[in-house]
């Protein structure tokens, strides 16, 4: 990345308070290829609130990585409109343009020109933090004939990558068979055949799902283990809408996927990410708020529109109209709900936040899974941040407990731990909190929603 000098451009700063360094705003750079906001050192102190109003949440990360590497390999010109813009699809844009392919970004349309790729032999790819782009961007990269390397940021090198490497070998690749995690290499061909896999995270089985059909043979792989479902049937539709041939039981434990195919441009309009959503929704729950969230499928195949369903269990009142969310909160506690967490992890710090405020203890189940999506073990985590303000969280082995309290009335700060979902969680918090809470750490939100604090305090009514 290269970042233009603060000195040179005072004009066209975005200046976000006293506790905020800089934030470059939407640029290209030609040489790279990299758009995006960039946030330095940073740490908010947010006030007791109440949520209301309407915002637009940003693009869905998940989709915008998949638009972005079927365009990639589909060998054509594609357009994606109001994609996500963050370090995470930055690193995904990155892994585009080594590659070879022109990307040009204006008006919310990214353009990406794969007509002439270049691929060679010792390309380095970082995923800096984001785990979608490396085993996406692994398994696709066994499809060409030319060695790349992949690595990320520490928490990214901790991220198990060893089942996915395994079946990548079974298929015909050349792979750091004995790596267990980044970094490593790569390098094709990808034959067919025949693997079996162990799913810790549904984005393994995604990424052999991506790569199997540009494969030179048929695959037929054997699923273990699997809990995201709502997110492999997600990357479904992407290949039945690119006419991509593949069967799988009712069980979702066997596929089948011909080989020798490949994928057409495309023309997409990416909605918004449920999974950024539920700290606005859940902010309206807690506080017995109205919220619309627009730009947001309530139809939507992302995993994390569990949401709804689960919040109106809990007393509140849900209202679509296709395009569109409008949550109110109940005006009383919310009903204590137990929720199954299998599938939809990236939900536990905000939900986990949201049951301090229900009628009784809630019990979040299955949440063993979260090791392997956040920065650390996000259960025990977001667990310590509740406690530390106050709240009462027990983890079990693989359950929370949440137990309802008034208010937040502890620490008068605290630490994101250097994930996103947990620096959120805790501004949920501050809107409960018996007095103002910093929440320091706050740069992890460049890599998935860098505008969170503007959106959050343009509906927020303070006490």
């Amino acid at each position: 990345m290269i970042f233009l000098s603060v000195l040179s451009m005072p004009l066209s700063l975005w200046f976000l308070g006293p506790s905020v360094k800089y934030v470059l705003p939407l640029f290209e750079v030609a040489d790279s290829g990299f758009w995006g906001y960039h946030l330095f050192d940073m740490k908010r102190t947010l006030y007791p609130a109440s949520i209301w109003g309407q915002v637009e949440i940003p693009a869905s990360k998940s989709q915008t990585i998949h638009a972005l590497l079927i365009a990639l390999f589909a060998r054509g010109v594609s357009t994606i409109t109001n994609p996500l813009i963050c370090a995470d699809t930055e690193a995904c844009m990155d892994f585009c343009t080594k590659l070879g392919a022109k990307l040009t970004y204006s008006d919310r349309t990214l353009v990406i020109d794969s007509t002439n790729l270049t691929p060679r032999d010792g390309i380095e790819v970082d995923c800096k933090n984001s785990g979608t782009t490396l085993y996406f961007a692994t398994a696709l990269s066994c499809a060409l004939g030319n060695e790349i390397s992949f690595t990320g940021d520490e928490s990214l090198k901790r991220r198990p990558a060893r089942p996915l490497l395994s079946s990548l070998h079974d298929l015909g690749a050349n792979v750091d068979r004995d790596a267990d995690t980044a970094p490593y290499s790569v390098c094709g061909p990808l034959l067919g055949g025949h693997t079996s896999i162990r799913c810790m995270t549904g984005q393994y089985l995604t990424a052999l799902l991506l790569a199997s059909p540009l494969a030179k043979q048929t695959t037929t792989i054997d699923v273990h283990l699997l809990q995201e479902k709502t997110s492999v049937r997600m990357t479904e539709k992407w290949l039945e809408t690119q006419d991509i041939k593949f069967f799988r039981d009712d069980n979702m434990k066997h596929y089948t996927i011909g080989g020798g195919q490949s994928y057409k441009p495309l023309q997409k309009d990416i909605n918004g990410d449920f999974s950024l959503a539920v700290f606005f929704l859940c902010a309206a729950a807690m506080t017995g708020s109205t919220i619309t969230i627009t730009r947001l499928d309530p139809k939507s195949s992302q995993a994390d529109r569990d949401i709804l369903p689960i919040l109106k269990r809990m007393g509140c009142v849900i209202r679509s109209d296709g395009h569109s969310v409008t949550l109110t909160g109940p005006t009383s506690r919310l009903k204590a709900t137990d929720v199954d967490m299998r599938g939809i992890q990236d939900l536990l710090p905000a939900l986990a936040v949201t049951a301090c405020f229900a009628s009784g203890p809630v019990k979040l189940i299955n949440v063993s899974h979260s090791v392997v999506k956040g920065t650390k073990e996000r259960s025990s985590t977001i667990a310590q941040a509740i406690n530390s303000l106050g709240g009462q969280a027990q983890v079990l082995r693989d359950s929370i407990i949440i137990y309802p309290i008034q208010a937040f009335s502890g620490a008068d700060c605290v630490d994101s731990y250097g994930d996103p979902r947990v620096a959120m969680a805790m501004a949920l918090a501050s809107l409960k909190c018996t007095k103002p809470l910093t929440i320091e750490g706050c740069e992890c939100l460049d890599s998935t929603f860098p505008s969170f604090f503007d959106k959050f305090n343009s509906v927020s009514l303070a006490h």
